[in-house]
Protein backbone atom coordinates (compact mmCIF):
# COMPACT_ATOMS: atom_id res chain seq x y z
CA UNK A 1 0.00 0.00 0.00
CA UNK A 2 1.30 3.48 -0.88
CA UNK A 3 2.59 5.66 1.94
CA UNK A 4 0.28 8.32 3.36
CA UNK A 5 1.41 11.68 1.97
CA UNK A 6 1.43 14.33 4.71
CA UNK A 7 1.15 18.08 4.40
CA UNK A 8 2.10 20.38 7.27
CA UNK A 9 -0.26 23.18 8.29
CA UNK A 10 1.98 25.51 10.37
CA UNK A 11 5.69 25.36 11.11
CA UNK A 12 5.32 25.11 14.87
CA UNK A 13 7.82 24.22 17.56
CA UNK A 14 6.08 20.92 18.31
CA UNK A 15 6.15 20.03 14.60
CA UNK A 16 9.88 20.62 14.44
CA UNK A 17 10.83 19.01 17.76
CA UNK A 18 8.59 15.96 17.87
CA UNK A 19 6.15 15.39 15.01
CA UNK A 20 8.41 15.64 11.96
CA UNK A 21 11.32 13.63 13.43
CA UNK A 22 8.80 10.90 14.35
CA UNK A 23 7.18 11.03 10.92
CA UNK A 24 10.53 10.20 9.32
CA UNK A 25 10.52 6.92 11.30
CA UNK A 26 7.11 5.76 10.03
CA UNK A 27 7.34 3.36 7.08
CA UNK A 28 3.80 4.05 5.90
CA UNK A 29 4.05 7.83 5.83
CA UNK A 30 5.97 10.52 3.99
CA UNK A 31 6.29 14.29 4.36
CA UNK A 32 5.26 15.74 1.00
CA UNK A 33 4.64 19.45 1.52
CA UNK A 34 5.27 22.18 4.10
CA UNK A 35 2.73 24.96 4.59
CA UNK A 36 3.33 28.21 6.46
CA UNK A 37 2.09 31.79 6.52
CA UNK A 38 5.79 32.70 6.20
CA UNK A 39 7.24 31.45 2.90
CA UNK A 40 10.83 31.69 4.16
CA UNK A 41 9.95 29.52 7.15
CA UNK A 42 8.22 26.98 4.92
CA UNK A 43 11.31 26.78 2.74
CA UNK A 44 13.54 26.37 5.79
CA UNK A 45 11.41 23.51 7.12
CA UNK A 46 11.34 21.89 3.68
CA UNK A 47 15.16 21.87 3.56
CA UNK A 48 15.46 20.70 7.16
CA UNK A 49 13.05 17.78 6.75
CA UNK A 50 13.56 16.96 3.05
CA UNK A 51 10.07 17.90 1.91
CA UNK A 52 9.61 17.91 -1.85
CA UNK A 53 7.40 21.01 -1.90
CA UNK A 54 6.52 24.01 0.25
CA UNK A 55 4.20 27.02 0.20
CA UNK A 56 1.12 28.35 1.96
CA UNK A 57 -1.57 26.48 3.90
CA UNK A 58 -3.76 26.81 0.83
CA UNK A 59 -1.03 25.25 -1.33
CA UNK A 60 -1.02 22.20 0.95
CA UNK A 61 -4.78 21.77 0.72
CA UNK A 62 -4.78 22.23 -3.06
CA UNK A 63 -2.08 19.57 -3.57
CA UNK A 64 -3.77 16.46 -5.03
CA UNK A 65 -0.96 14.21 -3.79
CA UNK A 66 -1.58 15.08 -0.13
CA UNK A 67 -3.69 12.47 1.73
CA UNK A 68 -3.49 13.91 5.24
CA UNK A 69 -2.51 17.04 7.12
CA UNK A 70 -1.00 17.73 10.51
CA UNK A 71 -2.44 20.98 11.92
CA UNK A 72 -0.40 22.72 14.62
CA UNK A 73 -1.51 26.33 14.32
CA UNK A 74 -2.44 28.18 17.53
CA UNK A 75 -5.54 26.45 18.95
CA UNK A 76 -7.82 29.39 18.14
CA UNK A 77 -7.22 28.66 14.43
CA UNK A 78 -7.77 24.90 14.53
CA UNK A 79 -11.48 24.89 13.68
CA UNK A 80 -10.98 27.06 10.59
CA UNK A 81 -8.29 24.82 9.12
CA UNK A 82 -10.00 21.57 10.09
CA UNK A 83 -13.05 22.69 8.11
CA UNK A 84 -10.91 23.73 5.13
CA UNK A 85 -8.91 20.49 5.22
CA UNK A 86 -12.08 18.40 5.39
CA UNK A 87 -13.55 20.25 2.42
CA UNK A 88 -10.31 19.50 0.54
CA UNK A 89 -10.76 15.77 1.36
CA UNK A 90 -7.67 15.55 3.57
CA UNK A 91 -7.57 13.35 6.66
CA UNK A 92 -6.69 15.42 9.72
CA UNK A 93 -4.37 14.95 12.67
CA UNK A 94 -4.88 18.10 14.74
CA UNK A 95 -2.77 19.17 17.71
CA UNK A 96 -4.51 19.35 21.05
CA UNK A 97 -6.72 20.98 22.06
CA UNK A 98 -8.39 20.54 18.70
CA UNK A 99 -11.23 22.92 19.58
CA UNK A 100 -12.17 25.66 22.01
CA UNK A 101 -15.61 24.29 22.90
CA UNK A 102 -18.01 21.45 22.19
CA UNK A 103 -19.96 23.40 19.57
CA UNK A 104 -16.79 23.79 17.50
CA UNK A 105 -15.98 20.11 18.01
CA UNK A 106 -19.44 18.95 16.96
CA UNK A 107 -19.41 21.11 13.83
CA UNK A 108 -15.95 19.86 12.85
CA UNK A 109 -16.83 16.21 13.40
CA UNK A 110 -19.96 16.67 11.28
CA UNK A 111 -18.05 18.22 8.37
CA UNK A 112 -15.34 15.54 8.52
CA UNK A 113 -17.96 12.79 8.42
CA UNK A 114 -19.74 14.60 5.58
CA UNK A 115 -16.56 14.61 3.49
CA UNK A 116 -15.48 11.09 4.49
CA UNK A 117 -12.25 12.05 6.25
CA UNK A 118 -10.89 11.00 9.64
CA UNK A 119 -10.22 13.44 12.47
CA UNK A 120 -7.68 12.71 15.22
CA UNK A 121 -6.96 14.97 18.20
CA UNK A 122 -3.27 14.81 19.06
CA UNK A 123 -3.28 13.78 22.72
CA UNK A 124 -0.14 11.85 21.94
CA UNK A 125 0.42 10.41 25.42
CA UNK A 126 -2.40 7.89 24.84
CA UNK A 127 -0.20 5.97 22.38
CA UNK A 128 2.61 5.22 24.83
CA UNK A 129 2.46 1.47 25.63
CA UNK A 130 2.43 2.08 29.40
CA UNK A 131 -1.27 3.02 29.27
CA UNK A 132 -2.29 -0.20 27.52
CA UNK A 133 -0.29 -2.10 30.13
CA UNK A 134 -2.08 -0.25 32.94
CA UNK A 135 -5.44 -0.98 31.31
CA UNK A 136 -4.51 -4.66 31.09
CA UNK A 137 -3.53 -4.78 34.76
CA UNK A 138 -6.82 -3.15 35.76
CA UNK A 139 -8.84 -5.47 33.49
CA UNK A 140 -7.14 -8.49 35.03
CA UNK A 141 -8.45 -7.48 38.46
CA UNK A 142 -5.01 -6.75 39.86
CA UNK A 143 -6.23 -3.75 41.88
CA UNK A 144 -9.91 -4.71 42.08
CA UNK A 145 -12.59 -2.30 40.89
CA UNK A 146 -11.22 1.21 40.15
CA UNK A 147 -12.70 3.81 42.51
CA UNK A 148 -10.42 6.84 42.47
CA UNK A 149 -8.25 8.43 39.78
CA UNK A 150 -5.71 11.13 40.59
CA UNK A 151 -3.43 13.00 38.16
CA UNK A 152 -1.03 15.95 38.08
CA UNK A 153 0.54 17.71 35.10
CA UNK A 154 2.69 20.64 36.23
CA UNK A 155 5.67 22.42 34.70
CA UNK A 156 7.76 25.62 34.97
CA UNK A 157 6.30 28.96 33.92
CA UNK A 158 6.67 29.51 30.15
CA UNK A 159 8.99 32.23 28.86
CA UNK A 160 7.43 35.63 28.25
CA UNK A 161 6.88 35.32 24.47
CA UNK A 162 5.29 31.87 24.70
CA UNK A 163 1.75 31.63 23.26
CA UNK A 164 0.68 29.94 26.50
CA UNK A 165 0.88 33.38 28.13
CA UNK A 166 -1.22 35.13 25.48
CA UNK A 167 -4.90 35.58 26.28
CA UNK A 168 -5.82 36.28 22.64
CA UNK A 169 -4.45 32.86 21.61
CA UNK A 170 -6.31 30.93 24.32
CA UNK A 171 -3.22 30.69 26.48
CA UNK A 172 -3.17 29.30 29.98
CA UNK A 173 -3.10 25.92 31.65
CA UNK A 174 -6.72 24.96 30.94
CA UNK A 175 -6.32 24.79 27.16
CA UNK A 176 -2.66 23.80 27.19
CA UNK A 177 -2.42 20.94 29.66
CA UNK A 178 -5.59 20.29 31.71
CA UNK A 179 -6.90 18.09 28.90
CA UNK A 180 -4.16 15.52 29.54
CA UNK A 181 -5.30 14.38 33.00
CA UNK A 182 -8.95 14.63 31.93
CA UNK A 183 -8.25 12.44 28.87
CA UNK A 184 -6.38 9.95 31.07
CA UNK A 185 -9.29 9.73 33.51
CA UNK A 186 -11.74 9.10 30.67
CA UNK A 187 -9.40 6.49 29.23
CA UNK A 188 -9.32 4.45 32.44
CA UNK A 189 -12.78 4.99 33.96
CA UNK A 190 -15.48 3.42 31.83
CA UNK A 191 -18.47 4.91 33.66
CA UNK A 192 -20.23 7.97 32.27
CA UNK A 193 -19.12 11.37 33.71
CA UNK A 194 -22.12 12.94 35.43
CA UNK A 195 -20.78 16.05 37.20
CA UNK A 196 -17.71 18.28 36.97
CA UNK A 197 -16.27 21.04 39.12
CA UNK A 198 -13.27 23.25 38.35
CA UNK A 199 -11.42 25.98 40.23
CA UNK A 200 -8.81 28.18 38.52
CA UNK A 201 -6.21 30.73 39.56
CA UNK A 202 -4.77 33.48 37.33
CA UNK A 203 -1.25 34.56 36.46
CA UNK A 204 -1.11 38.21 37.53
CA UNK A 205 1.36 39.27 34.83
CA UNK A 206 -0.34 37.74 31.78
CA UNK A 207 -3.95 37.25 32.84
CA UNK A 208 -4.09 33.61 31.71
CA UNK A 209 -5.02 30.82 34.09
CA UNK A 210 -1.92 29.38 35.76
CA UNK A 211 -3.55 26.50 37.64
CA UNK A 212 -6.76 24.52 37.62
CA UNK A 213 -8.14 21.78 39.83
CA UNK A 214 -10.86 19.59 38.26
CA UNK A 215 -13.04 16.97 39.95
CA UNK A 216 -15.11 14.56 37.88
CA UNK A 217 -17.87 12.38 39.36
CA UNK A 218 -18.84 9.26 37.39
CA UNK A 219 -22.09 7.32 37.23
CA UNK A 220 -20.50 4.27 38.88
CA UNK A 221 -19.45 6.27 41.93
CA UNK A 222 -15.85 6.71 40.79
CA UNK A 223 -14.15 10.08 41.32
CA UNK A 224 -11.24 11.73 39.49
CA UNK A 225 -9.23 14.57 41.00
CA UNK A 226 -6.98 16.33 38.51
CA UNK A 227 -4.52 19.21 38.78
CA UNK A 228 -2.66 21.14 36.09
CA UNK A 229 -0.43 24.17 36.64
CA UNK A 230 2.62 26.08 35.49
CA UNK A 231 5.12 27.68 37.82
CA UNK A 232 5.05 24.48 39.89
CA UNK A 233 7.64 21.73 40.27
CA UNK A 234 7.43 19.38 37.28
CA UNK A 235 4.97 16.50 37.68
CA UNK A 236 3.54 14.22 35.00
CA UNK A 237 1.83 11.29 36.65
CA UNK A 238 -1.42 9.58 37.48
CA UNK A 239 -2.63 6.84 39.79
CA UNK A 240 -5.64 4.55 39.89
CA UNK A 241 -6.84 3.32 43.29
CA UNK A 242 -9.06 0.25 43.36
CA UNK A 243 -10.75 -1.90 45.93
CA UNK A 244 -7.69 -4.19 46.18
CA UNK A 245 -4.72 -2.02 45.24
CA UNK A 246 -3.23 0.92 43.39
CA UNK A 247 -1.29 1.53 40.14
CA UNK A 248 0.79 4.62 39.47
CA UNK A 249 2.71 5.89 36.43
CA UNK A 250 5.64 8.10 37.32
CA UNK A 251 5.87 9.78 33.88
CA UNK A 252 2.48 9.63 32.21
CA UNK A 253 2.08 12.49 29.75
CA UNK A 254 5.33 13.77 28.29
CA UNK A 255 7.82 10.96 27.65
CA UNK A 256 10.89 11.32 25.44
CA UNK A 257 11.52 8.44 23.02
CA UNK A 258 14.64 7.22 24.84
CA UNK A 259 13.16 7.16 28.36
CA UNK A 260 11.94 4.13 30.27
CA UNK A 261 8.84 4.45 32.43
CA UNK A 262 8.26 2.82 35.79
CA UNK A 263 4.84 1.66 36.94
CA UNK A 264 4.24 0.93 40.62
CA UNK A 265 1.64 -1.66 41.62
CA UNK A 266 0.72 -1.68 45.30
CA UNK A 267 -1.44 -4.48 46.77
CA UNK A 268 -1.64 -6.41 50.03
CA UNK A 269 1.14 -8.59 48.61
CA UNK A 270 3.50 -5.59 48.58
CA UNK A 271 5.03 -3.29 45.98
CA UNK A 272 5.95 -4.29 42.45
CA UNK A 273 7.89 -2.09 40.03
CA UNK A 274 7.23 -2.67 36.31
CA UNK A 275 9.55 -1.15 33.74
CA UNK A 276 8.13 -0.13 30.37
CA UNK A 277 10.70 0.04 27.57
CA UNK A 278 11.36 3.31 25.71
CA UNK A 279 8.83 4.16 23.00
CA UNK A 280 8.28 7.10 20.68
CA UNK A 281 4.68 8.04 21.41
CA UNK A 282 4.60 10.46 18.46
CA UNK A 283 5.66 7.70 16.06
CA UNK A 284 3.06 5.37 17.53
CA UNK A 285 0.35 8.03 17.19
CA UNK A 286 1.22 8.63 13.53
CA UNK A 287 1.23 4.88 12.86
CA UNK A 288 -2.22 4.53 14.48
CA UNK A 289 -3.53 7.44 12.42
CA UNK A 290 -2.16 6.03 9.18
CA UNK A 291 -3.50 2.53 9.95
CA UNK A 292 -6.93 3.95 10.66
CA UNK A 293 -7.26 6.00 7.50
CA UNK A 294 -5.88 3.24 5.27
CA UNK A 295 -8.05 0.50 6.81
CA UNK A 296 -11.07 2.80 7.26
CA UNK A 297 -11.73 1.04 10.58
CA UNK A 298 -14.11 3.76 11.76
CA UNK A 299 -16.35 1.42 13.73
CA UNK A 300 -13.45 -0.23 15.54
CA UNK A 301 -11.70 2.97 16.63
CA UNK A 302 -14.06 5.92 16.80
CA UNK A 303 -11.67 8.74 17.56
CA UNK A 304 -14.26 11.42 16.88
CA UNK A 305 -16.49 10.13 19.70
CA UNK A 306 -13.52 10.20 22.10
CA UNK A 307 -12.86 13.79 21.04
CA UNK A 308 -16.47 14.81 21.67
CA UNK A 309 -16.58 13.07 25.06
CA UNK A 310 -13.43 14.85 26.21
CA UNK A 311 -14.61 18.21 24.90
CA UNK A 312 -17.94 17.85 26.68
CA UNK A 313 -16.16 17.34 30.01
CA UNK A 314 -13.80 20.26 29.32
CA UNK A 315 -16.79 22.49 28.49
CA UNK A 316 -18.41 21.53 31.79
CA UNK A 317 -15.16 22.31 33.62
CA UNK A 318 -14.87 25.72 31.94
CA UNK A 319 -18.47 26.52 32.84
CA UNK A 320 -17.88 25.40 36.43
CA UNK A 321 -14.91 27.76 36.74
CA UNK A 322 -16.95 30.67 35.33
CA UNK A 323 -20.06 30.05 37.42
CA UNK A 324 -18.28 28.73 40.53
CA UNK A 325 -20.54 25.72 40.91
CA UNK A 326 -20.74 22.02 40.08
CA UNK A 327 -22.00 21.36 36.55
CA UNK A 328 -24.13 18.29 35.81
CA UNK A 329 -23.54 16.50 32.49
CA UNK A 330 -26.44 14.83 30.72
CA UNK A 331 -26.60 12.56 27.70
CA UNK A 332 -22.83 12.09 27.36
Amino acid sequence: MAAVQFGLIACSSIARRRFLPALKQVDGAQLARIGSRDRAKAEQFAREFSAARFGTYEDVLADPQINAVYISTPPTMHAEWVHKAAAAKKHILCEKPAFMNVAEAQAAVAVCRQHGVRLFEGYVFKYHPQHAQISSLVASGRIGAPRFFQAEFCYPRPTENDIRLKTDLAGGVFHDSAGYPVAAALMHIASRPVAVSCVQSRDAASGVDEACAITIHFAGGEVAQLYAAFGVNYRSRYAIAGTRGRIESERAFSVLPDKTVTLTVETDAGLEKITVAPADQFRLMIEAFCANITSRAADETNFENDLLRLQSVMDAAARSAREQRIISIENL
